[in-house]
């Protein structure tokens, strides 16, 4: 390091005549963008010597996607989480000074707009800077060099999200990350173009990387099964001793098919198979980017090639297991529970993907439901505040905020919006933090005013357009709610679920200036009162879809009874509603149905509905092999499945919250209420969960729940 480009980006020369191009416009603003002239999947090995003088320094790392860290040889860490490059993150590691290190780092562009990345827009760049007192010292600049790999190759997979791998051992150079390779052939960095990011520290905890072994593995024609016990999502790592080119096939999915092999055409719409071509002796695979999946198979090892070892490097947000649990096996709790839990861990990445195969993107609403299991498991909301942040920055793109963020995909839908303020309030819940909300107040109150602008003389809202209105997904759960919702033009009137929700904004903003002691308009009196007015049904005690109909779904009434809108005399059809056969939701709006019971007080049709026996529950989730909860109740119920999606993890916050009946408050001794609601046949209930410094302990005991405190070990060991 010189100083040719203090503390500045710095790329390949080959990126001297790219483009950068803004990717960023409303849905509905659709537009061809011009071409930036990137090459895409594109894999650059990058070397730097540098000279740290004496005493703690720290490496301050980012890269645009992405990269991956080792010092000296061992490994360092990866980053960072995708974000705005007006907002980018970048990571910091300590360094031992007082010596010559070499950082070596494995940088990726991917150049496909999706929502798993900021990509496309022709930025690929990396930017070190080592810091000593606060001052920075030393820097990424010309003396760095690096190399393009040409070892990766493949088409795309899922919503063109990634790139599949195949993998060629005879390009890659073996040893390259340690400090003795020769390099000397290698090009050297050139200053970036442009400087236009505002660079922050990364606010999510660095990801828990480990390793996975099969727990079984058969023979197969021409190779083997692995199977690693459930579903993981990391990169597979191998080493095999065969002759130079040849050629192993690499099958990857989360189920078998009816002959007991993998089904690596998957039912989510990822194709994983992947060919790794040998070199001479001994090659090792070297993947980059993530996939889900639960097997594998190795296929052509009957040609001479030896399979010496094979593990998986699992990836997640960190996630100490042993923090909250549940024992219970009565009508399968404690099995709900775990592959809730399995989704969630699995899910938790740099952000809360809605799941990690086809689309790899946050969602504003299923994020509010992974967001509250997530912070139950760990303790922590430090995920949840990236989450929070990702979408505040989103308002920059579309006021009312996008759906998907902070991905370079353009979505909006009004449903998700509408519920932003319960990021915001799961994290008071659980910190008591005014600033947080401070933070986050702003964009309520400017997503108020988008919505606001569809209101009509009573307060409700009417044709809101520039966004989806999606009610559930897919189109078969959503109960013949008559009311069109064809995408991109929703049919014209005023219909229940969006208004419904804009209640629940209201209350929620509401709550938000009452804790905040700012002054109140108070307008979802009004709206609630009007809503009652257009949507309730005498005859059926029952709210309808539209103004104009007369079917009353299951929709029209559960987001409606769970922000407190369902009259008394309403309650047992609601009741019996739910538990009509064929009428059903899908498992996000199922979330929301479970807590209108529990404020209706019926405790003994939510644990029923939680339960369920039929095709419509958790139950038949396990029924159909499940270890992390799918994105529908069953594999069939929607044309591409995904089988890891914890926007279907809500069991984890009813069990905690409604049954064992611990609640967050702020206000309340401890930080949390005590009025469990346990069914007494459950003798062998027994739950641990963190919150803030304490372990709570919830066990039956004689047909009566006990509650246990104890303070928490803040130096556990987080796997």
């Amino acid at each position: 390091m010189t100083g040719n480009n203090p503390g500045g980006w710095m790329t390949i020369p080959e990126w001297d005549e790219v483009r950068q191009i803004n990717v960023f416009h409303r849905e509905r603003d659709t537009c061809a963008l011009p071409k930036t002239g990137a090459p895409q999947n594109l894999h650059v090995l990058v070397r730097g010597r540098v000279e740290l003088p004496p005493g703690p320094c720290v490496l301050r790392l980012s890269a645009d996607d992405y990269y991956h860290a080792w010092l000296d040889g061992k490994w360092l860490g990866q980053g960072p989480a995708p974000a705005y490059h007006d907002h980018y993150n970048y990571q910091e590691y300590p360094v031992k000074g007082g010596r010559a290190v070499t950082v070596a780092l494995h940088l990726y562009y991917q150049g496909l707009i999706n929502r798993a990345w900021n990509s496309g827009d022709g930025r690929f760049g990396v930017w070190a800077v080592i810091v000593q007192k606060g001052k920075e010292i030393a820097w990424c600049d010309e003396s760095w060099r690096y190399q393009i790999c040409t070892a990766y190759s493949g088409e795309t997979a899922g919503y063109d999200t990634q790139f599949l791998e195949n993998f060629d051992s005879r390009q890659w150079p073996e040893g390259w990350e340690r400090p003795k390779f020769d390099d000397s052939g290698w090009g050297r960095l050139v200053p970036a173009q442009w400087a236009d990011y505002r660079l922050v520290s990364q606010p999510a905890v660095e990801l828990w990387r480990g390793r996975a072994e099969a727990v079984s593995s058969d023979s197969i024609p021409g190779g083997v099964l692995l199977d690693f016990g459930r579903e993981r999502v990391g990169t597979l790592h191998a080493v095999v001793k065969g002759r130079k080119g040849d050629k192993l096939i690499l099958r990857f999915g989360e189920e078998l098919d009816g002959t007991g092999r993998v089904r690596y055409d998957m039912r989510c719409g990822c194709r994983y198979e992947e060919i790794w071509t040998l070199g001479r002796g001994k090659s090792t695979l070297h993947q980059f980017d993530y996939k889900a999946f639960r097997y594998v198979e190795v296929l052509g090892l009957e040609a001479g090639p030896k399979l010496a070892e094979c593990w998986v490097w699992e990836r997640h947000y960190p996630m100490d297991d042993s923090l909250c649990t549940l024992s219970c096996r009565r009508d399968e709790l404690e099995d709900i529970f775990q592959i809730c839990k399995n989704a969630v861990r699995a899910c938790c990445q740099e952000g809360y993907l809605d799941c990690a195969s086809r689309e790899k993107g946050q969602y504003l609403g299923d994020a509010v439901i992974t967001a509250r299991s997530q912070v139950w498991l760990t303790g922590k909301t430090d995920l949840l505040r990236k989450c929070a942040r990702d979408f505040i920055v989103s308002g920059r793109v579309a006021p009312s905020l996008l759906a998907v963020a902070p991905g370079a995909l353009m979505q909006e839908i009004a449903d998700y919006s509408l519920l932003f303020p319960a990021l915001a309030l799961t994290d008071y819940d659980f910190t008591s933090d005014r600033e947080f909300l401070w933070e986050c107040y702003p964009t309520v109150k400017e997503t108020a005013a988008c919505f606001g602008s569809y209101q009509r003389s009573d307060g409700l809202l009417e044709n809101v357009t520039h966004a989806w209105n999606m009610v559930d997904w897919p189109e078969t759960m959503r109960d013949d709610y008559d009311f069109p919702l064809t995408r991109p033009e929703v049919g014209e009137g005023c219909h229940n679920v969006i208004n419904a929700l804009w209640y629940g904004f209201l209350l929620m903003k509401e709550k938000m200036e009452r804790i905040l002691g700012i002054s109140r308009m108070m307008t979802s009196g009004r709206v609630g009162r009007a809503f009652r007015r257009a949507f309730w049904r005498s005859d059926q005690r029952l709210f309808a879809d539209s103004e104009e109909s007369a079917h009353c779904s299951i929709h029209a009434n559960l987001y409606a009874a769970c922000f407190g809108l369902m009259p008394p005399e309403g309650s047992t059809a609601y009741e019996k509603l739910l538990l009509t056969p064929g009428r059903v939701c899908g498992p996000l709006p199922m979330y929301f149905a479970l807590r209108s019971l529990g404020r209706l007080g019926k405790y003994d049709i939510l644990y029923r509905l939680l339960t369920r026996r039929d095709e419509y529950g958790w139950r038949n989730m396990l029924r159909e092999g499940a270890t992390a909860c799918f994105e529908a109740w069953g594999k069939s119920q929607k044309w591409n499945t995904s089988l890891c999606h914890p926007w279907a993890s809500g069991a984890i916050p009813i069990i905690i919250e409604e049954l064992a009946g611990l609640r967050p408050d702020p206000d309340a001794p401890g930080g949390f209420h005590f009025e469990p609601h346990l069914p007494g046949k459950l003798d062998d209930f027994a739950l641990q969960v963190p919150l803030r410094s304490q372990l709570l302990t919830v066990r039956q005991e004689i047909w009566r729940a006990a509650l246990v405190v104890q303070p928490r070990n803040e130096n556990r060991k987080e796997e």
